[in-house]
């Protein structure tokens, strides 16, 4: 051990010579500063000083010096000369009335002690110099000397008081947690410190205050969940978790705060606190509500398009776009119950709502003789990432006006009811019943009216005719008058034209003469009529035969003319080796001729399974077949070419592993007598 000697008493320390030799005679300050000289002078002074001590101390003590340990404590935080103790304490019986005084030696050149501590020189007592500190230092340690050679080793130890709180790394802190957080969810929050140790360090956390509403029947929002005091009392109970018991809802409470007590074991316990602000960050778990269970409006019949019918308006509780409400028309209908009925074209074909305001207006010319009132369902989509609906029913009475054009009624033939019709349907196959009427006069009597008419395909009351189609459609009468099909005409291919634009006109013999014009967008089903087709009918590649396997070598396409994204037009790839001749010299005896591709039956990239050997297979010949999974499946297939590259992986061969050769004796310089050949696996 490193010391450094001081006169007991003296605030100097003598640095650099052993501890022996560090122990100075009891005399005034200044006894060793004050010798003349400097430098080497001074050093040579001192070991000679020191020397002779030593010898004195030794010649006082007989052969060895006597060691004895003293262990004291005192409490941080007493005030200046406060009693620590003695050091004649640490000493025999017989030794502690001897008189002389003590030399005192610290444990390092950079000791404290005697800034912290009065040691009297004569009579060995050790009080406080100033308030001590156990977090700045917890222990002092020096050796004190008599005259008559007795050593006391001193250990002062600095006991802890409660004398600091904990106290968190910030008073207050913002957690932003999502409303649909399920119970159970932890949120990691800093643990509080307390320099203090063992039971006055921090021992546990309170939730002192919450921003839950008094006598909750939920019960409370939070709790905390936090570890046990550790081997290091002085770090903090980690992990300190705040934990969600029940589900948050940001409509009925945006905001939480929180406030956590950290605690120790000090009586009374000091604390410290934290102040949690917890945001409830909104999300998308609140539908639009409508103001009306059901909107009821009138509308004259020759309103104009755009003509304002009603408003609707439904409120969201969320923020944001999650709370943003937008209108929109849902395309399919219920069947109207109106005195003409809900006509094939569907109650939304006729009116429009705006996106933002709710504004319901006409979109297209409305007929009372067709359909007294319209049925409505309108939604109301909020703007989340998975957005919430609703809808409401919006009832509209077409309120009569004298203008009486002849109505148009279809109901489709196909199946389903649906606007479409198979492209494998032939000339004749119904699509749809087309019946027109006209409901001038009594409309209680408009079946005994269409009856007089004498309705007929151009030379009646009322003509109907088909604009459109390019010959694939046709009317046919359908027998009762006002009656009439919509039949395939011709041949129909989904993927020459999948939608074809059809126009009924009606007209009456009125003066001027009034006409319904109704518009049909028929679609052509598909059928899988196509079969697939590749890129290419022959691939060409090349790999290495130091690929490793599952190297993707070349990449097969196919594509299906048939409607995309269905079974029609979805393909799967196999992969079939063709008979290839294998080396037969580099096959050892057991070898064969393995399959060593393998395709993706999805995507048709076809890659390696094991490792190749150009020398025993150069060249590959694989077929593809692409087939879809329509009923019955179609299929297409290609050549795929597959070149191994040559690695440098095989070494020169002898042909024979032992050569003789016999050379006479006066064979000239230059004689070719022996020739060897060797050739690569």
């Amino acid at each position: 051990m490193s010391l450094s000697g001081r006169r007991m008493g003296e605030g100097r320390q003598q640095r650099g010579v052993p501890v022996w030799e560090r122990l100075l005679l009891r005399g005034r300050r200044g006894s060793l500063r004050g010798m003349p000289g400097g430098g080497s002078r001074a050093r040579a002074q001192r070991s000679l000083f020191g020397l002779l001590v030593h010898a004195w101390l030794w010649a006082s003590s007989g052969s060895s010096a006597q060691v004895f340990n003293l262990s004291l404590s005192v409490d941080e935080g007493l005030p200046p000369d406060t009693l620590v103790g003695d050091i004649r304490a640490g000493l025999p019986a017989s030794q502690q009335q001897e008189g002389g005084g003590f030399f005192l030696s610290e444990d390092s050149d950079d000791s404290p002690l005697l800034d912290d501590f009065h040691v009297h020189p004569d009579t060995g007592i050790i009080r406080t110099a100033r308030c001590l500190d156990r977090e700045l230092r917890d222990h002092y340690s020096f050796v004190a000397a008599t005259l008559l050679g007795a050593v006391v080793q001193v250990e002062i130890r600095v006991n802890d008081v409660n004398d600091h709180s904990p106290r968190f790394p910030r008073d207050s802190l913002q957690l932003d947690v999502s409303e649909l957080s399920p119970p159970g969810t932890a949120f990691r929050l800093p643990g509080a410190h307390d320099p203090d140790a063992g039971l006055f360090s921090t021992q546990g956390y309170t939730l002192v205050q919450s921003s839950d509403l008094p006598k909750n029947p939920g019960g409370p929002f939070f709790q905390l969940r936090y570890g046990t005091p550790g081997s290091l009392p002085s770090l903090p109970l980690e992990p300190l978790d705040l934990v969600l018991l029940r589900r948050l809802d940001r409509e009925e409470l945006a905001a939480h705060e929180l406030l956590i007590e950290a605690w120790d074991g000090g009586i009374p316990r000091r604390t410290g606190r934290l102040l949690v602000e917890l945001r409830v960050l909104d999300e998308n778990d609140n539908p639009p509500i409508f103001e009306q269970g059901e909107y009821r409006a009138v509308v004259r019949e020759d309103a104009q398009p755009g003509a304002e019918v009603c408003r609707v308006r439904a409120t969201d509780r969320d923020l944001g776009p999650n709370g943003q409400v937008r209108y929109s028309v849902r395309a399919r209908q219920v069947p109207g119950a109106g005195g003409g009925g809900g006509g094939p074209v569907g109650d939304a074909a006729y009116f429009t709502v705006e996106e933002l305001s709710g504004v319901v207006r006409v979109q297209r010319p409305l007929d009372r003789e067709a359909q007294a009132w319209h049925q409505l369902v309108v939604e109301a989509r909020d703007g989340g990432v998975e957005p919430e609906i609703a809808t409401v029913r919006v009832s509209v009475a077409v309120l009569d006006v004298n203008d009486n054009p002849p109505a148009i009624h279809l109901l489709f033939l196909t199946e389903g009811g649906a606007t479409r019709v198979s492209e494998g349907a032939g000339p004749g196959d119904y699509v749809a019943r087309v019946s027109v009427s006209d409901a001038d006069g009594d409309p209680e009597k408009e079946e005994e009216v269409t009856g007089e008419l004498g309705v007929g395909l151009g030379g009646g009351s009322i003509s109907l005719s088909l604009e459109g189609g390019e010959g694939a459609f046709a009317l046919r009468p359908g027998g009762p008058p006002g009656v009439f099909f919509l039949c395939v005409e011709g041949p129909l291919d989904r993927e020459s034209r999948d939608l074809y634009e059809l126009r009924l006109v009606a007209t009456d013999s009125g003066s001027p003469p009034l006409s319904t014009v109704e518009t049909l967008l028929l679609w052509v089903a598909d059928l899988n009529d196509q079969p697939p087709r590749f890129s290419q009918e022959h691939y060409q590649a090349s790999v290495s035969e130091a690929a490793a396997p599952g190297t993707a070598v070349v990449w097969v396409s196919a594509s299906d003319a048939d409607e995309a994204g269905t079974d029609h037009a979805r393909l799967r790839y196999a992969l079939f080796q063709l008979l290839t001749l294998c080396n037969p010299e580099a096959l050892s005896p057991s070898a064969e001729c393995e399959p060593s591709f393998t395709i993706n039956p999805e995507s048709g990239v076809i890659s390696t399974i094991r490792t190749l050997d150009r020398e025993t297979q150069e060249t590959i010949e694989l077929r593809v077949v692409a087939q879809d999974l329509g009923e019955p499946p179609l299929s297409a297939t290609c050549l795929v070419s597959i070149t191994v590259d040559d690695v440098n992986d095989n070494e020169p061969i002898f042909r024979r592993q032992v050569y003789n050769a016999t050379l006479a004796e006066h064979a000239p310089v230059g004689h070719c007598f022996l020739q060897v050949s060797a050739h690569y696996g």
